[in-house]
C-alpha cells in the first residue's frame, strides 16, 4: 500500500515539534526527590537545572533521547554541551552583537510558523480512524494485503547457449548442481552458494526468467533460459503461494493511512475556506519574469 504523500501539510504541522514534543516524548519524566540535585552545573553565576535538562532532551529525536537516557557518557556529553551552547549565548550577547533587519525577520518568520503550526494541529487534532473504518477499507481492498507467490530456486548462468545446454543435459543425468554452478557459473555472488538466489517475486527478476520460474514446479530443471545476462539453467526447489495478510497484521499500517487521507481531506477543506474568505487571486504567469523564460 502506497502511503499518502502531503508535503506542505506535514512541514507545517512539524513546526514547533519541539513544543509538541512535550506532549507526547517517549521518556517518562522522573520527577527529582527531595535528595536529587536541582543544580546540574554552574557558571558566572549562571544555573542549569535538571529541568533545564530534561527541556533540552526533549526536542531532540526519540531514538536520541532512548540513546542518551541509556548511556552514561552521552548524558554526561549532552550536559557538557547543553553548558557549552549556554556559556557562548551568554559570551555573544556580552560581546555586543546587536538584533538586525535580518535576525528580527528570521524571528518574525519562525514565530508565525510557531503559531501557524499550533493553529494546524488545533484544527485537525479532531480526527480520529476507528477500527471499524480500517476493517471496512480492508475488506474493499483485500488484494492490496496479499503478499504475492515468491519462488525459491537456484540457477547457473553461462555465456553460450551451447555451454548451457550442455550443463542442463549434464544435470539430467545426475550431474551435482551445486558442483556445477560453482565452477561454471558467471554469476560469482550466487555461485559460491551453489547457484542459490533465495525467494523472489516474479516482479524481482527480468521477464525470461521470471516467466521460467514461476512455470516450474520444485525439483524441475529448465531448458536453457536466456535474457540480457546469458543463459540460465534454473532449478526451483520451492513455491510459496499467495498469502492473504491478517487484519490484525495490517490494522495500523491502514489506520495511519487513513489518517493520513482524513487529515489531507480537512486541510483541503480548510485552505479552501480560508481563500474564499480572503478572495485570493494568484499570477503564476508573472514568475516568467523571474525565471527569464518567455
Amino acid at each position: 500500500m502506497k502511503r499518502l504523500i502531503i508535503p506542505l501539510l506535514a512541514l507545517l504541522l512539524l513546526t514547533g515539534a519541539a513544543q509538541a514534543q512535550k506532549k507526547t516524548t517517549p521518556l517518562k519524566k522522573k520527577e527529582p526527590t527531595s535528595a536529587s540535585p536541582q543544580v546540574l552545573a554552574t557558571f558566572d553565576g549562571e544555573k542549569i537545572t535538571v529541568q533545564d535538562y530534561q527541556e533540552a532532551l526533549k526536542t531532540l529525536p526519540a531514538q536520541l533521547q532512548w540513546s542518551i537516557a541509556q548511556n552514561r557518557n552521552l548524558r554526561a556529553k549532552f550536559l557538557d554541551n547543553l553548558v557549552t551552547k549556554k556559556m557562548l549565548i551568554k559570551t555573544a550577547k556580552e560581546s555586543g552583537v546587536k538584533e538586525d533587519q535580518e535576525m528580527r525577520r528570521r524571528i518574525e518568520e519562525f514565530k508565525n510558523e510557531l503559531i501557524l503550526g499550533k493553529y494546524l494541529r488545533e484544527k485537525l487534532e479532531h480526527i480520529k480512524v476507528t477500527d471499524q473504518e480500517a476493517k471496512a477499507y480492508y475488506d474493499r481492498r483485500k488484494k492490496e494485503f496479499t503478499t504475492p507467490k515468491e519462488v525459491r530456486a537456484r540457477h547457473i548462468l553461462v555465456k553460450t547457449k551451447e555451454k548451457a545446454e550442455k550443463i542442463y543435459r549434464d544435470l539430467k543425468n545426475g550431474a551435482d548442481f551445486t558442483k556445477l554452478a560453482k565452477e561454471c557459473s558467471i554469476d560469482r555472488a550466487s555461485a559460491e552458494k551453489g547457484g542459490e538466489l533465495g525467494f523472489f517475486t516474479r516482479a524481482d527478476m527480468v521477464k525470461p526468467f521470471s516467466d521460467a520460474a514461476f512455470s516450474m514446479k520444485p525439483g524441475e530443471i529448465s531448458q536453457p533460459v536466456k535474457t540480457p545476462f546469458g543463459y540460465h539453467v534454473i532449478q526451483v526447489e520451492e513455491v510459496k503461494p499467495p498469502q492473504q495478510k491478517a487484519f490484525k497484521d495490517v490494522k495500523e499500517e491502514i489506520k495511519k493511512q487513513l489518517f493520513q487521507e482524513k487529515q489531507q481531506e480537512a486541510f483541503d477543506k480548510l485552505v479552501a475556506q480560508v481563500k474564499k474568505k480572503w478572495k485570493v487571486e494568484i499570477h503564476p504567469e508573472k514568475l516568467d519574469q523571474i525565471f527569464n523564460s518567455k
